[in-house]
């Protein structure tokens, strides 16, 4: 008999997947039939540059990650099962969509607005699901 092996499950499978490295993660996008950009998450409604109705857009996958705006660190959970302090930020995804998301470093010294940062799973200790956060990407190559 053999066991079937589970991967880990996104908190978010609408959003993101695992990439190949086992590290990374990839999000889900929908590309606007109308004026050709891309719309996050990849079931909106509707696009959000031009408005028009999503329900038949081409799903893309691109690796997840963009530029830092902004960041603070929150003392009061935002999400249920949020560790706190934890540190979140506005990050510009691709084609300009700007996305809140949690910042996956101890605290704000190494951050700065305009650094690049990438999208990582930080696994659950079951090791059978994980979540989003992002660290700076010279972090991530590590």
């Amino acid at each position: 008999m053999t066991l079937a092996s589970t991967e880990p499950r996104p908190r978010h499978p609408s959003l993101y997947r695992l990439a190949a490295d086992g590290h990374s993660l990839d999000f889900h996008y929908a590309r606007c039939n109308r004026c050709q950009r891309l719309a996050f998450p990849a079931n909106s409604p509707g696009c959000p540059h031009c408005g028009s109705a999503m329900d038949d857009a081409e799903r893309v996958t691109q690796p997840g990650g963009g530029t830092l705006l902004e960041y603070v660190t929150v003392h009061v959970a935002l999400a249920p099962d949020m560790a706190v302090p934890a540190i979140a930020g506005d990050i510009r995804l691709a084609d300009g969509i700007v996305e809140q998301g949690v910042i996956g470093v101890s605290d704000e010294a190494g951050l700065r607005p305009g650094m690049a940062v990438k999208a990582v799973a930080v696994f659950q200790q079951d090791g059978q699901s994980y979540h989003c956060a992002f660290v700076p990407a010279q972090e991530a190559i590590r």
